[in-house]
């Protein structure tokens, strides 16, 4: 069974466009930010949970240099227009919350003006479908979108940035890095499985989240992979993050669709 078939099946008791968040971020402070489609929450460096932006149902998270969060609210219009809406949102340092593109029709990627895969110098990217085909597109401060990679049959998954500014897709069990040339460069050879999200740490190894086996796992830059979490019955890991003082954050999601972030003390 392939995975979107998989999370289908498993999620059938949610709500439509249920399928969990992969948005978590550690800000320079030590706090937790992390999305459940519900709202989002902030844990802070001693632990405490608070919700940090209410009422939003988002599936990404971006956190900029300056500490600004960023996310969006999606929401189904109903069967009498089957149509989709959203907004995208900036919740400041200090807590205040705005909207940075106000409400409008469609999805964020129908428009190719924001995405929450951004280098610190504001260059950002995004998948889009032609056909049977998939193109990773770009653009940057005074720079119009452009196709930066093009990936044939490959049909990524989330995108994802490392520390170090490597673009990081996967595919068919596979996870790769694109070059500045736009190739992409398989990470390892022997396939994973089913992979959510992916995330990197400042020494470069890249991790991924492995939901139908529980486990999150950890490539090398010489390509040698490794568990490092498995997430207890019921729960299911979707993506995670290592904090500068190398911290294993897990977001992780269970069948009725809630999810929690947990930080990895050893299984």
């Amino acid at each position: 069974m392939g995975f979107a078939r998989w999370l289908t099946v498993f999620l059938a008791s949610a709500t439509l466009d249920a399928h969990p968040a992969i948005g978590i971020f550690a800000n320079s402070s030590g706090a937790i930010f992390y999305s459940d489609n519900v709202h989002v929450w902030r844990i802070d460096a001693g632990g405490t949970r608070s919700v940090a932006v209410a009422d939003v149902h988002t599936h990404e998270l971006w956190l900029d240099a300056d500490g600004n969060l960023y996310g969006e609210h999606l929401w189904y219009e109903g069967e009498r227009t089957n149509g989709w809406g959203h907004r995208v949102w900036r919740r400041s340092p200090g807590g205040r919350v705005e909207d940075v593109i106000s409400a409008r029709a469609g999805f964020r990627e129908d428009y190719g003006d924001f995405s929450y895969v951004r280098t610190s110098d504001g260059w950002m990217y995004w998948v889009v479908r032609q056909g049977a085909a998939s193109i990773v597109k770009r653009a940057g401060p005074g720079v119009a979108a452009g196709t930066f990679a093009e990936l044939g049959g490959m049909h990524p998954g989330w995108l994802a940035l490392s520390p170090r500014g490597d673009l990081l897709f996967a595919a068919r069990g596979i996870v790769y890095r694109i070059s500045p040339s736009g190739k992409a460069v398989a990470l390892h050879r022997r396939g994973l499985g089913d992979i959510m999200g992916l995330w990197a740490d400042e020494m470069g190894s890249v991790y991924a989240a492995l939901p139908m086996r529980r486990d999150a796992v950890r490539i090398t830059p010489d390509g040698v992979v490794s568990t490092v979490a498995t997430s207890p019955a019921p729960w299911r890991p979707a993506a995670g993050l290592v904090t500068p003082s190398g911290e294993l954050w897990l977001l992780e999601f269970n069948a009725a669709n809630e999810q929690r972030a947990r930080r990895h003390r050893g299984n």
